[in-house]
């Protein structure tokens, strides 16, 4: 069963306690805003991409589905761009147990406004929701 409400604080908990993690700031994505800093070290940043609901048994109030988390990936221009690659095999690894049905991971980007490299995982659950 899916907790929908609480599928990424899960998600960011899981990557939380890896101890690769422990010098990249893991968070819930946030308003695309430019920052008044730039970005020091690497950075994941988590949030719902998609939830599709079906209803499996009428009558029943039973419902099942899949919810995509996205993982964006950041690291600035000074680190090499190979290791937004680790950090995300890194998440799937330490998220592997999490009944994923699919990982999607995007080619690498350039954010010239925020001066990084980035990189999005979609990570989709699937199974009986819960909310």
């Amino acid at each position: 069963m899916i907790k929908a409400a609480n599928i990424v604080s899960d998600f960011i908990n899981k990557i939380k306690g890896d101890d690769y993690f422990g010098d990249i700031t893991v968070t819930r994505a946030f308003p695309n805003v430019i920052k008044p800093t730039l970005l020091g070290k690497a950075a994941v940043a988590a949030g719902i991409k998609e939830i599709n609901i079906e209803e499996t048994s009428l009558g029943q109030n039973a419902k099942a589905g899949s919810v995509s988390v996205f993982a964006d990936i950041y690291v600035p221009f000074s680190f090499k761009k190979e290791r937004l690659e680790e950090i995300a095999f890194r998440i799937c690894s330490c998220t592997a147990d999490m009944n994923i049905v699919s990982i999607e991971i995007s080619e690498i980007s350039v954010n010239k406004a925020a001066e990084c490299y980035m990189m999005r995982a979609v990570f989709t659950f699937s199974g009986g929701l819960e909310f």
